[in-house]
C-alpha cells in the first residue's frame, strides 16, 4: 500500500519569526493529533520547508523531536507520521510487559524518596492533563512518567530498548484515542498502581502493576 502524499503546503501558514523550531514543532504536531497529517503520511523537509516559510535545517531538527516524542518515523529514506499496525502492536505489548517489568523492579531498587515523589508529581501532570481533556499534554505526561522509571533503572541499553519499542506506541494511541475521544479515566487509573508496587518494591506486585497498565493500554486497540 502507498503511502499518504504530503498535505498540499496551504495546509500551514508561514512561521513568525521567533522561537522558530519550536513553532514548527508545534504546527506539525497538531496537524498530526488534528488528521490533517494522516498515520503513514510522508513528510519531505523541503515542501514542508516552503509551506512554512522557513528553513530545512529547521524542519529537520523539529522532525527529530517530534521523532523523540513518537510522532513520526525516521529512516534513511524518509520521514513519516508513525502508524502501527496490530500485529506491531501485539508485538510490542509483549516485550513491553517483560522489559518494563525489569526495569520497574531495578528502579524501585534505586529509588529514593525524592525519586518518589517526583514520580508522584510526573503523575499528578497526567491527572491535570485528563482534566483538560488534553490529548497532547497527556501523551507527553504519560511518556515522561514512563521514560522517568526507565532511567531511574540505571540501565543505559535497557532504556534504549523501551525508548524504540514503547515511545512510538505511546504516540500512535494518543493520536487514535484523540480522534475518537477515547475516554482517559481508564488510562490514568491504570498509573496509580505503578507507583503505589514501585513503592512497596516488591517485585511481583511492580511486574503486575506493568503488565496490567500495559493490557489496559492496548484493550480498545483494533487495527484499521
Amino acid at each position: 500500500m502507498s503511502k499518504p502524499k504530503t498535505p498540499l503546503p496551504a495546509k500551514f501558514r508561514p512561521v513568525k519569526v521567533g522561537s522558530v523550531k519550536t513553532r514548527v514543532v508545534a504546527a506539525l504536531r497538531e496537524a498530526i493529533f488534528s488528521g490533517a497529517l494522516q498515520p503513514g503520511t510522508a513528510l519531505r523537509e523541503a515542501h514542508l520547508a516552503a509551506s512554512m516559510g522557513v528553513s530545512q535545517a529547521t524542519v529537520r531538527e523539529a522532525l527529530m523531536i517530534l521523532e523523540h516524542a513518537g510522532l513520526v518515523v525516521r529512516t534513511n529514506r524518509e520521514t513519516t507520521v508513525t502508524r502501527l499496525t496490530a500485529k506491531d502492536f501485539a508485538e510490542r505489548s509483549r516485550l513491553r510487559v517483560v522489559l518494563e517489568g525489569m526495569a520497574g523492579v531495578q528502579a524501585a531498587a534505586l529509588m529514593t524518596e525524592a525519586d518518589f515523589a517526583a514520580l508522584a508529581g510526573k503523575l499528578d501532570a497526567i491527572h491535570r492533563a485528563l482534566e483538560r481533556d488534553s490529548y497532547m499534554d497527556f501523551v507527553a505526561a504519560d511518556l515522561e512518567f514512563h521514560r522517568f522509571i526507565w532511567a531511574k533503572a540505571d540501565n543505559q541499553m535497557l532504556c534504549k530498548i523501551l525508548d524504540l519499542i514503547a515511545v512510538p506506541v505511546f504516540a500512535f494511541l494518543s493520536i487514535r484515542r484523540s480522534r475518537s475521544l477515547h475516554n482517559l479515566i481508564r488510562s490514568v487509573r491504570s498509573h496509580d498502581p505503578i507507583l503505589a508496587a514501585l513503592r512497596s518494591r516488591d517485585e511481583g506486585a511492580i511486574r503486575e502493576a506493568f503488565r496490567d497498565h500495559i493490557e489496559e493500554s492496548y484493550r480498545d486497540f483494533h487495527d484499521d
